[in-house]
């Protein structure tokens, strides 16, 4: 059986799962990818999105590759796109369409109501996409997968979630290369991604986990590890297959079990020997566990404070770390050698002005590599938006937005309560970690901040820093958008006149039928 899977520009992990399961079965698989230039999550510029948009592109390389289903992973944040696509797919194609990842798992009810879906996958998609192609291969679609949404004789059936993968080793390495495939940029500038575990300890109410530890109840062990030995052999591989000069470790809580941790270490200094950054809690922080990051390669550290209010951050986020562990935690990395990032999120409920100029000034005093500042954004049935919901902090309309994915916003860019007043704050905290102490302190008290121009935006913000910071991170994110636009502008140079030179072609055609906008999300 043939699976398409048509993907944003980012490297989806939950695809190259499902992929290396289905290839290990004898299935067939191939990327097509939309590069989605000047609309990601740090540079919007929609007419010129508009000029180079390839949605029109990939349907006649979909149709010569003659699927038998098309799989999408779906974040909230690119919702839309996605039913952009799978409308367009849906009009020149009579092919079913599956949706995965966290926002169809979220509120799977309302996106299986979508003309243009015909299943959705609620949690793991690795098993539940296999038995599917299995018995489409077999002649006919098997109704009764757990974990699968379908429409049926316009009914829906609703699958119950089957338990979670224990054995995360047991399962066929990623397949990397169905996305070097798609985009050969991938191997020049992208650092490695890889998980070595899956699921969180904690449940912060702003995050997924939140929702999917309620999702998963008595369905098995939510946090799995992955041996030393299986990841080991992972990068390996990829190692001696790409020319791989650094990774990047996604796991929420990285190191969390200090015997894996000593164990690693020694076998990655031994066997990779490549630079990496990873996350981390700021309880698994200690001399020890720098010790063991620092000697296997670590160069960065991203560690989530959110709020210096120790009581916004106990009882709306669900965070319980105390202000003194957070910031010996930052200590010691520093201490370490090691570069600190540090994620924060502005205009939270109850967060007063006194408090933002608080974290300003301990941020001045204590200097991480980078800060790192968010806007809340209020996700499909996470904890914090359905107190906000409760409370009324959201209007019952700008809930269900949310809910249906509508107007979504990049946190990155902006959040739901962004304002002028929080554009100030980033401008602030976007030169703390530049500018010296005492020159930070004195616009800090002086209160400069407030005389900021005011043409100046969050976009114009994150694309100054990342030109000039010098972190690890910062120059990967330099690298990797440098060459996915370079590639991708030069690739529609070639489709466009190709395009030219076929007037009668497909892509004009959907270019004359335009994109849908009424339909895709629940009335």
């Amino acid at each position: 059986m043939r699976v398409a899977f048509v993907n944003d520009f980012s490297l989806q992990l939950g695809v190259q799962s499902i992929s290396g399961v289905l290839k290990a079965a004898g299935h067939e698989t191939e990327l097509f990818m939309d590069p989605l230039l000047f609309d990601d999550d740090v540079i919007t510029l929609r007419r010129l999105n508009k000029r180079v948009d390839f949605k029109k592109f990939i349907i006649p390389r979909l149709k010569a590759y003659k699927p038998d289903i098309v799989g999408i992973s779906v974040v909230t944040d690119f919702y839309y796109w996605a039913g952009e696509m799978a409308a367009l797919i849906k009009r020149e194609m009579d092919v079913p369409i599956i949706f995965g990842g966290i926002h169809p798992t979220s509120v799977p009810e309302r996106v299986i109501r979508n003309p243009w879906v015909d299943i959705v996958c609620v949690g793991e998609g690795e098993y539940p996409m296999l038995e599917l192609v299995n018995s489409m291969a077999g002649g006919a679609i098997d109704y009764s997968i757990k974990n699968l949404w379908f429409k049926k004789d316009g009914q829906i059936i609703r699958n119950e979630v089957r338990p979670l993968i224990a054995d995360l080793d047991s399962l066929p390495m990623p397949d990397k290369d169905i996305f070097h495939a798609a985009s050969p940029h991938y191997i020049r500038t992208y650092p490695y991604l890889i998980l070595t575990g899956r699921g969180c300890p904690n449940a912060c109410s702003y995050c997924c986990h939140s929702y999917l530890k309620e999702l998963y109840a008595g369905k098995g062990p939510y946090v799995r590890q992955r041996s030393v030995g299986n990841v080991i052999r992972e990068l390996a591989e990829n190692k001696a297959k790409y020319r791989m000069k650094h990774v990047v470790f996604l796991d929420d809580c990285f190191g969390r079990d200090r015997v894996w941790l000593r164990e690693f270490s020694a076998e990655y200094k031994k066997k990779i020997a490549l630079q990496y950054l990873c996350v981390m809690h700021p309880d698994d922080i200690t001399e020890e566990t720098m010790e063991c990051l620092k000697s296997s390669g670590c160069k960065g550290i991203f560690l989530g404070i959110q709020s210096w209010n120790d009581s916004i951050r106990r009882n709306l986020l669900n965070r319980v770390t105390p202000n003194e562990v957070l910031e010996r935690a930052i200590r010691t990395v520093q201490k370490a050698d090691i570069h600190i990032m540090v994620d924060n999120i502005f205009d939270l409920p109850g967060l007063s002005e006194e408090d933002v100029l608080a974290s300003a000034s301990r941020y001045a005093r204590i200097k991480p590599t980078r800060i790192y500042y968010y806007m809340l954004r209020y996700y499909p049935n996470t904890r914090i938006t359905r107190e906000a919901h409760r409370r009324g902090w959201l209007s019952a309309q700008r809930h269900e937005e949310i809910m249906d994915g509508v107007n979504a916003q990049s946190f990155a860019m902006g959040g739901d309560l962004v304002n002028e007043a929080s554009v100030k704050y980033q401008l602030l905290f976007s030169l703390i970690d530049l500018l010296p102490r005492r020159l930070s302190e004195f616009i800090i008290g002086k209160q400069f901040y407030r005389r900021f121009p005011r043409f100046l935006k969050p976009p114009h913000i994150l694309i100054a820093r990342n030109i000039f910071a010098r972190d690890l991170n910062a120059r990967l994110l330099r690298n990797s958008a440098f060459h996915r636009y370079g590639y991708f502008l030069a690739q529609w140079l070639v489709l466009a006149v190709r395009n030219i030179l076929q007037p009668g072609g497909l892509s004009s055609k959907l270019v004359k039928k335009g994109l849908p906008r009424e339909g895709f999300f629940r009335k």
